[in-house]
């Protein structure tokens, strides 16, 4: 509980306690007075007066002992059936909790009530303000920051790290890698790889760069010096066709070399998904990069990454995250203002949530109110109750006090005509 909470109860509660003292002087006044009344009827011999007074004193007593004996043993008497409350404790819990259960829980009067509320409008109502989208985007892009620092912690990192190993411990590579390469190779798209592998080598014979590399292994063809020497002259021309047979192989996928790859490919994809050596194989590489120390240091200085570039960014006043966030709150009041569907769908979690969070809890909730009503000792139950009850029990007694007055005065006046006094 906050301070300013704590400040504002003790403040009600403090006018509460000055209400219920000027309410019972207000009854305790009405009694003396009927008491005053009472003394001077019978001093003057004025006997309705006397008969009003009397009966408001009677009334007001009655009423008295009626209203302290709810919390406490009038004048500290244990008259039986007195300090009710007190007694009844167990009773009045369980009582209160089945009734704020079985009232205002229940998945019905939940149900009603959401029915009767259209939360989904009332926020594309409230987000129809700019300032309204500026205040919720600008709560969006402060939890993001906060949340970047507040992970920015080694238990995290090391959880993160423990939680991506377990998980792709559990992965079968072998299926996925298979899977993936099926996928790929549906609509050729691995034959990119030796294109683009044909052409880099045809780079590599081609530049000038390796001329003396490419002239050595030409001539190393031959150990005899002789044919070396013959061989010489012919280098260029041969580096040349390599090349260009390079390139016309590249671009030709109809020649052998396409069919043998396709069928290499297939081939290793059939033991991928077969072959129980490769698949412990791929087994084992996977588990021992995934215990190296380096699989940790990877995965925190990719989050490290992450959370530097979220952080720098959202210190920008032309941040890109802001900005997305900023478009998405508008999108969302204007999807919520236009499409009966989506509102119709949020209310409907709204309502499906608080239902089952009710059923969940409403258990809880009444075993809370019995706790806490247990954990209360007498005095302090009935000081609570006396404080919130008391200021309307008072009533009580100043309607006893002023209606048991008037129905002694017509007591009174009923027996005067009857008796002809």
């Amino acid at each position: 509980m906050t301070d300013i909470a704590a400040l504002a109860i003790q403040a009600e509660n403090t006018l509460r306690q000055r209400e219920l003292a000027k309410m019972k002087w207000i009854a305790a006044g009405l009694l003396g007075a009927a008491g005053g009344l009472y003394i001077a009827g019978k001093a003057f011999a004025w006997g309705y007066l006397a008969a009003f007074a009397e009966a408001a004193m009677i009334g007001a007593l009655a009423d008295w002992f009626a209203v302290v004996a709810l919390f406490r043993h009038p004048l500290g008497i244990p008259i039986p059936h007195t300090a009710i409350v007190t007694r009844n404790k167990r009773s009045i819990a369980n009582s209160l909790a089945d009734f704020v259960v079985g009232q205002f829980l229940s998945a019905e009067v939940i149900g009603q009530r959401l029915k009767r509320y259209d939360a989904a409008r009332h926020l594309s109502q409230w987000l129809v303000l700019p300032a309204n989208r500026v205040k919720v985007a600008g709560y969006l892009n402060k939890a993001v920051a906060y949340s970047m620092k507040a992970l920015d912690d080694r238990r995290i990192h090391d959880f993160i790290a423990e939680a991506a190993r377990n998980k792709l411990q559990s992965i079968d590579l072998s299926g996925l890698m298979a899977n993936g390469l099926e996928l790929v190779t549906r609509n050729h798209s691995h034959r990119k790889i030796l294109h683009g592998g044909l052409n880099r080598f045809a780079d590599y014979v081609e530049s000038p760069d390796n001329t003396d590399k490419i002239s050595a292994f030409i001539k190393g063809w031959s150990d005899n010096s002789f044919v070396q020497s013959m061989i010489e002259p012919f280098v260029p021309t041969i580096r040349t066709a390599v090349v260009n047979k390079l390139r016309a192989a590249a671009e030709d996928e109809t020649n052998g070399l396409y069919l043998e790859f396709d069928e290499q490919v297939r081939n290793y994809i059939s033991r991928l998904q077969q072959d129980p050596e490769l698949q412990e194989w791929v087994t084992r590489q996977k588990n021992t990069w995934l215990n190296h120390p380096e699989f940790g240091h990877q995965i925190e200085s990719l989050w490290g990454q992450l959370r530097d570039w979220v952080v720098l960014d959202l210190s920008h006043h032309d941040s890109v995250i802001a900005g997305k966030i900023t478009i998405l709150v508008g999108e969302l009041e204007q999807h919520l203002a236009t499409n009966e569907d989506i509102r119709s769908w949020i209310n409907e979690q709204i309502q499906a949530a608080l239902i089952q969070a009710a059923n969940a809890n409403k258990g809880m909730v009444g075993d809370l109110i019995r706790e806490e009503f247990a954990n209360w000792d007498d005095k302090y139950m009935v000081d609570k109750l006396e404080l919130y009850l008391g200021r309307d029990l008072q009533y009580i007694r100043i309607n006893g006090t002023l209606v048991g007055g008037l129905f002694g005065l017509l007591i009174y006046a009923v027996t005067m005509l009857v008796t002809g006094s």
